[in-house]
Formats: C-alpha cells, structure tokens, sequence
C-alpha cells in the first residue's frame, strides 16, 4: 500500500469518503511518509486531493472541498512526519501542532478568517437553539469557535501522526511508539505560555485567551495522559487501569480533560513520573 504515492493516495482518498475515517487516512500518508519520505508523501497527498477532486466533480459536489480537506487534513499530517523524520522528537511534533494551533486560533480571531468563523457560528447558532440552549449559553459557546476548530485540527494532525507511527513501529520496531509516548514533554516554555494566558484570560476574561487556552490545554492533556502511561509501566498497574481512565476522559471530558492538562502542565517542572519509583 505505501510502496506507490498513487496507492496510498487512492486509500487515503477512499477513507475519507467515510468521515469517521478519515484519521486513518491521515495515518496512511504518515506511514508512507516515514517509510518511503516525506516526498512520496507529499505525492500520496496530491494524488488523494485530485482523487477527491475529481469525485465531487462527478457527484456535483463542490470541488474546492477536496483541496480543502487536502490542506487541512493531510497537509499538516505529513509535515508533522517530516519533522519526525528529520528530529526524531515526538516533543518537537507535539510542539509544532501546538504552535501551529495557536497561530491559526489567532489569525481566525483577528483577520479576514474572523469573518469565516463568524459565519460559521451563525450556521451553528440555529441548530443550538433548537437543542434548548439559552441566548447566554449560545454565545458562550460561539466565542469559542476560532479555538475549538483550531484545537480539533491539532487533534487530527498529531492523531494521524500517532496511527502512522504505531503501524511503522509495529512493522520495524514493536513498542517504539508507547516509550516515545511516555517519554513525552510540551516543554517549559509552552508551559509558562500557558499559564500567562490563563491568567491573562482570568484578569480580563477576554474571549481571546479562552480560545488559546484550548489548544494549550490540548498539548498538556496529551502529556497528562504521557505521565499515567508512565507511572502505569513504572508501578505495573493491571490494564484496566487505563483502560478505566480512557473511559473517564470519553464519558467526563470536561472534569478529565483539565485534570490531565494539569498533571500534564506541572510535569514540566515537577517531573512527575520520576517522583514515583517502581515497586521494590
């Protein structure tokens, strides 16, 4: 399958047809990007978007979409392999997504794609009227949009970095993946990052600071969950243990999710996972 650009291509084509799978798809260019270079996936990716292209052309859909999805989806995907073919650093990738959230979050909020995210939140505003909410929690919700777009395109770029590299690792070096994970740090300066933005988004409570403190959050998360991975190894906990705290972070996201942000967070300075020795 990533032997040929125009194979993968074609499956990552295939797979995003189907919504929910298009993260595998993300994944599939990741795989070929790391086994045959970041230039046949850069092909792959070309040859999924004119893939994509030419269906909505057939099916009298709007064609740009497939450049869309190719910029948006599977463009930060293979450059996130890249910088792990050159550093070799799961934390430089973190880093970069996390950067690139930020970046993105800030453009949206203060140029012409402002005026993108505004529309649309008038698109969203009707469907959360209809579910019951207030005007005060609507617009709650909608000064939110800049940051929950940005953050979910970090979410899918670094989870088809995370499946291309559990197939490579599976394929040429079994584990590879789970000791890069553990060992995983957004670094001290992401961390301080954060905290001037919260407390920035505390004193004035300006929109602004809550939409980058999103992706920020996200980053740390990820780290949070890196510390339980390892302190999981390190004191040998049964596997249900984190299969307990998967279910935590998918049914109480929004109690699970901040707590291992801040585990995550405090790892930055605390080193949590070398306070806590293994069993004698």
């Amino acid at each position: 399958m990533t032997q040929r650009a125009y194979r993968a291509g074609l499956v990552a084509a295939a797979l995003a047809l189907v919504p929910p799978l298009g993260i595998v798809g993300s994944g599939v260019l990741v795989l070929t990007s790391l086994r045959r270079g970041t230039g046949v996936g850069w092909a792959a990716a070309a040859a999924a978007t004119i893939v994509l292209f030419l269906v909505a052309i057939a099916g009298g859909a709007d064609p740009l979409s497939a450049v869309f999805a190719g910029l948006v989806f599977w463009a930060p995907a293979v450059a996130m392999a890249e910088i792990l073919r050159r550093s070799g650093s799961l934390d430089l990738c973190v880093q970069v997504a996390v950067i690139a959230g930020l970046l993105l979050a800030a453009m949206w909020m203060t140029t012409a794609g402002g005026a993108w995210t505004g529309t649309l939140a008038d698109e969203i505003r009707p469907l959360l009227e209809s579910s019951g909410f207030d005007s005060d929690a609507i617009d709650a919700v909608l000064i939110l949009v800049p940051g929950v777009m940005a953050m979910s395109l970090v979410i899918a770029a670094l989870s088809g970095l995370f499946l291309g590299m559990y197939w490579q690792a599976a394929l040429m070096s079994p584990g590879a993946l789970g000791k890069a994970f553990r060992r995983l740090r957004v670094g001290r300066l992401l961390a301080a990052v954060a905290l001037v933005v919260l407390i920035a988004g505390l004193i004035t409570g300006h929109a602004a600071f809550a939409n980058l403190l999103l992706i920020l959050a996200t980053g740390f998360m990820l780290q949070g969950l890196a510390v339980v991975h390892g302190l999981a190894v390190k004191r040998k906990w049964p596997p249900g243990a984190l299969i307990l705290v998967y279910l935590l972070l998918v049914f109480g996201m929004s109690l699970m999710a901040p707590l291992l942000a801040i585990f995550g967070l405090a790892d930055n300075w605390l080193d949590l996972r070398s306070r806590f020795p293994g069993p004698a």
